[in-house]
Formats: structure tokens, sequence, C-alpha cells
């Protein structure tokens, strides 16, 4: 963080007093005292669980208010350190708050016969890819045994390249502990702003439930007005297909897919950024109109194929919103998305669920947490020995999937996890055996255990594209488990980056300046699956957007002979145009063309559209995501 210099001239009294003013703000985040309660005894506004837990309100003894946070062990068998169980309650700061700041973390624990383990708060800043920038859980200093409601404090700095700040209470133990009267302070001045936040206008009411007329469709007029070839013009007017909606359940505007879709078993839904809300609508309409018309069957997403397979398991203990955070990124987690998993949820129950899967090699999620008792619990039957080895080490990396840790740790750690998808690969059918309840977990464990191979090698890459080649080549071999040993002969729709889902090789002109050129997830998937194969991609022309970091950000302006430009010739606001079985002609010889177009609407990339994609969903004007 650049430090923030003040001029000698300024009055050294004046100067003092701004510090002294500006050092220490109080967070007001709601719920921090327990005294709100959701359903089931679960505090308002905090996510809890923990297996062999009970994490509820406690209105006996609180320290203030009606109720304090109670975590109780209450399995009958001992507690065991090394078993990976705690009781948990999270909370997720406002990063615009903290960015560059610390942040101060207080409150009271008492406990009660905790003779293994301890009780603790915890707090952990998030970089861009999962990276942990800064984490703290007292498990050196968290009270153990029987003991009166206490102070504790956890400090902690925010990185201002931070994506997520969460904390909340934490019991890896036996006994109770009761957790109350949280308060959170940012400490320090605010970080000096580069440049003009951007302003954000909310997206505007829509009539969610039917189809819009051509009126409604047209588009809005253009500020700057940018030429383009009539001929493109023409044919765009006359070929697109008009979306007229981003909600209905009405598919009628949709059904010009079912012929390009037929003997199709893979859709790839791409998107040109990742923090647009229309996307996020778009794709949630298009996929139930693909499960409850065309009989598509996985929901795959660009997430943890270990995190999202264990939230299908959990699917029927989990709220949507919970379902949401144990499977997808959080760049995903928006008002605009939560009603896919609503449905998902919903489907269970028919004679066709739509399932929730995932095929990222990189931890995504909160189920991730899960993965070293998992592995141990898997292992016990044939080597108990082996078992516990294996959640320590995956413990430890799974606390710290850093790229200094992975450079430190690279040999050891791809020989243990290669050695450990050897051992489950060896012995799958005796696991199936033992598991009989949940026979695909000898499958999803294995590919963990080879993911995290390659996301160790992927971290360790501190340059070039080398980690982001080792990445997709993961998820592409992850896409094949889902599509032959987890769900096979089912149809499977995949939602990712426009980056991930392209066909062809990056060149060097698509690429930014010094770059080698790369091959990403979809081009493995077009070698092996092309007669099967539609991939859509997802572009955006004006408007605004966030970053991965929920920084907003304005679209550029495209410029004449762009792909972005042309489509915007269409007369709707919403349009798809297929270039799967169009026939070379004036107007459309753009798709045989390597012509520019945006990536995340600002990041110029060179292509030929139509190899790199089967279809073009285009969303004229885009705004940020509700995020939850």
């Amino acid at each position: 963080m650049r430090p923030i210099l003040a001029s000698c001239t300024i009055n050294a009294l004046l100067l003092v007093a701004t510090i002294a003013t500006s050092a220490r703000a109080q967070l007001s985040l709601p719920n921090l005292g327990f005294d709100s309660t959701a359903v089931n005894g679960r505090p308002a506004g905090w996510g809890t669980g923990g297996k062999g837990y009970e994490v509820t309100v406690d209105s006996v003894a609180p320290l203030a208010g009606r109720y304090s946070l109670r975590s109780r062990w209450a399995e009958d068998a001992p507690y065991s350190p090394g078993a990976g169980k705690f009781g948990v309650a999270n909370h997720v700061v406002p990063l615009e708050r903290a960015v560059g700041r610390r942040l101060h973390l207080t409150g009271y624990i008492r406990t009660d016969s905790i003779s293994a383990g301890y009780a603790g708060f915890w707090m952990r800043v998030d970089g861009p890819g999962r990276a942990i920038f800064a984490f703290d859980n007292m498990a050196t200093r968290g009270p153990r045994g029987t003991t009166p409601w206490t102070r504790y404090d956890i400090e902690l700095p925010v990185d201002s390249g931070a994506v997520a700040v969460i904390f909340g209470v934490l019991h890896p133990g036996d006994g109770t502990a009761w957790f109350d009267s949280l308060t959170l302070d940012v400490v320090g001045p605010p970080m000096p702003r580069a440049a003009a936040a951007v302003p954000v206008e909310p997206r505007p009411a829509e009539d969610m439930t039917r189809l819009l007329t051509d009126a409604e469709l047209a588009l809005p007029p253009d500020s700057i007005v940018v030429p383009e070839e009539p001929r493109y013009t023409e044919w765009m007017q006359s070929h697109a297909h008009p979306i007229r909606s981003l909600g209905a359940i009405d598919f009628s505007d949709l059904r010009f897919l079912a012929p390009l879709l037929a003997g199709k078993r893979i859709v790839q839904l791409g998107e040109s950024g990742h923090g647009v809300a229309e996307f996020n609508l778009a794709k949630v309409r298009l996929i139930r109109y693909l499960h409850e018309e065309l009989g598509y069957d996985v929901m795959a997403f660009e997430s943890s194929l270990f995190a999202c397979d264990r939230a299908q398991k959990a699917m029927a203990t989990l709220e949507p919103i919970d379902l949401m955070r144990a499977c997808i990124f959080g760049v995903w987690h928006a008002s605009e998305t939560l009603p896919l998993f609503e449905y998902i949820k919903q489907t269970q129950s028919t004679a066709h669920p739509l399932v929730l899967a995932g095929f990222d090699a990189q931890t995504s999620a909160q189920m991730d947490l899960t993965r070293p008792a998992v592995f141990r619990q898997v292992l016990a039957p044939l080597d108990s020995s082996f078992g516990r080895h294996v959640h320590q080490v995956d413990s430890a990396f799974g606390a710290n999937p850093t790229p200094s840790y992975a450079v430190a740790n690279q040999a050891r750690l791809v020989a243990f996890y290669d050695s450990l998808a050897a051992f489950l690969r060896t012995n799958q059918r005796a696991i199936e055996a033992t598991h009989r309840d949940d026979p695909s977990v000898a499958i999803v464990t294995r590919q963990a255990a080879v993911s995290m191979s390659q996301y160790v090698r992927q971290l360790a890459q501190s340059a070039g594209n080398t980690g982001t080649e080792i990445r997709d080549r993961a998820m592409a071999n992850n896409l094949d488990v889902l599509l032959d040993e987890l769900h096979p002969g089912k149809k499977v729709i995949v939602w990712a980056h426009n980056f991930h889902v392209q066909h062809r090789e990056h060149p060097r002109d698509s690429l930014p300046a010094g770059s080698d050129a790369l091959r990403t997830m979809g081009t493995w998937v077009a070698e092996r699956h092309r007669t099967e194969l539609y991939t859509v991609g997802l572009f955006m022309y004006r408007g605004t957007a966030t970053l991965n970091n929920r920084r907003p950000y304005r679209i550029v302006q495209s410029r004449s002979g762009s792909l972005e430009s042309i489509l915007h010739r269409s007369p709707w606001r919403y349009s798809y145009v297929d270039l799967s079985l169009a026939t070379r002609a004036a107007g459309n010889d753009w798709m045989w063309k390597r012509i520019d177009g945006l990536s995340w609407g600002t990041q110029v990339e060179r292509f030929v559209p139509r190899d790199e994609y089967d279809g073009l969903l285009f969303i004229d004007t885009v705004h940020p995501p509700n995020y939850r």
C-alpha cells in the first residue's frame, strides 16, 4: 500500500487531530451480539455449521442482550483433535470499508469442559484465485477447560488487492463454548483513491415474468455513434434472434435453439466478464430451458469439482443461498444467480433432477474445507495411519493455498497428491464397497487428489501463461471425469468465462504484449468432443460491470469492425446469433475473419468468431450484480 505523505508545512496539532479522528472506526454490521434469530436457532445474518456440533443461540446467561451463540460437541464418541471437525459461524465484512486498512475483531468467550481442542475467533483475508493474504484462528491462544466470560482480540491487515474478508467464531474441540458481544473496528486512515469511483446506476426495472415486445426490446440511443459496415448492419437486423426476456419461464423465444443443439451432449455457456447481472440472468434462464425442454441433466460450474459434488450430496440440508456458497466462487454469489440454486433444489424431488457439479481444479467454496476429513474417512477402513497422514498434509495445504507455500513445498506436495490419487485409483472398488451409500466418493476423492496436484503446480508458476494452462488442462480433464465416470450418458451444461470455453489455441496477437501462446480448456474440450459440443460466447457493448473484487468499472467503447460493434447492429437489447450453421455471405463474412473482441469489456483480443464459438448471446447494456 502506498503511504500517505503529509506536507512538512502542516500544523502538527492539526495532523495529530486528523490521525486521531481517522485512526479507528467501528463497523456497523448486523447481529454481532446474536440477539436476532432466523430459523432453527440460527443467528440471523450468520452462516453456521459443523459436523458433530450443535451451533445455536442460547438464552441462558448471555454476556449481554437476549442471547449468546453456543457451540457444543454433540457426538457420543470422544472428540479427536485430528479429525478435522469444528463448530463454526461466519460473517462477511464489506470490503470497501476495510481495504488497505487493518481490521480489529473483539469479542467475549466462555467455555465449559473443553479437554481437547479450544474455542476462538477467526478472521481470513482472501486474495484473487483463493489466495489467503492473512489468517488467524487463535489456535495457540484460544481458551480451554472451563473459563468465565473473557475478552479476546484478532487484528489483521487487509491488503489493497483483497477480494473478500470473512470472520467468525470457531470451536474445534469437545465441551461447550459460548460467544457474545463482538465488535469490528477498521484501524488506520482510509486508502487514498487513485481515481474517482465509478458511479453505479441500478438496473432499470423490467417485467421478468413475460416476453417483451419489439418496442420494449428496442436499443437505447448511442451517446457516441460508431460507424459500421452497412452490409453487417443489414445482415444483423434480418438474422439476429431476439431474446425477449431474461427471466420469463415462457421459452418460446428460445426454441430456435432446439435444432441447433440436436445431438449436442455438452453446451458451454461463456461470459466475457464475471461481474454482469444480465449475464447471470440470461444464463439461469437458458439453463432452465435446456433442462426442462431439451433434457440436459448436469449443471457444471467453473468451480471446485470436490466442493460442488459434496454440495450436491448435502443439498437436502442446505438452503439455496447456502448451496450456492457451498459450491461456486464468490464472483457469482448474487441475487441474479440465486434463483438457479432455488430451481436446482426444486428439481431434486422430480423425475428429472438437475444435478449440481463443478470441474475446476482450484478450491472455490466453503465445502472445500471438508476435503481433509473426507479423505480421512475414505482411507480409514483401508489404512488408518495413511488416512491420518493425508488429513494432516491436506489440512496444512488447505490452510495456506498460496503461491509462496506452493513454491516452497511443490516437489513434496505434488508427490504426495500423485501418490494419494494412485492409491485411491487402485482401491476404488474397495472404497465403493465400503461406502455403498456414496459410491461416487471413490472417484471424487481420487479426482480431488489429482486436482490438488495440479493446483500446487499452478500456484507455483508465478509468471507467464504456464499456470493458466495447467489449470485449464486440469479443468478439461475434470470435465471428462464428469462425462465419463460420474455422469455417463448424461447431457451437461458448462458455466465458465469465455476465455476458458473458446475452442482454439490463443495466438500471440490475442494476448497482452510479451505473452506466450497458450491452450485453454475449450481447446481440449473441442478436440475431444467437437461433434457433441456447442459453445455460446456472451458479450456486452456498454454499461458498468464489476471485477472479481466487486469493484465497478466502465465497459470501453467498441471500435468499428469489432465483434461488439457488429452485434450492436441488431435491433434488440438482447439478441442471439448462431454461427454453427451460417453460410458465408457478404453480410456475415466477419464470422470467418480475425476481428477484435473485448474480454471483460475492456481488454482487446483478436480471434475468428466462428473458430471460437458456435453461437453468440449479446447484451447491449450491462449492470453490476446485486451481490449477496
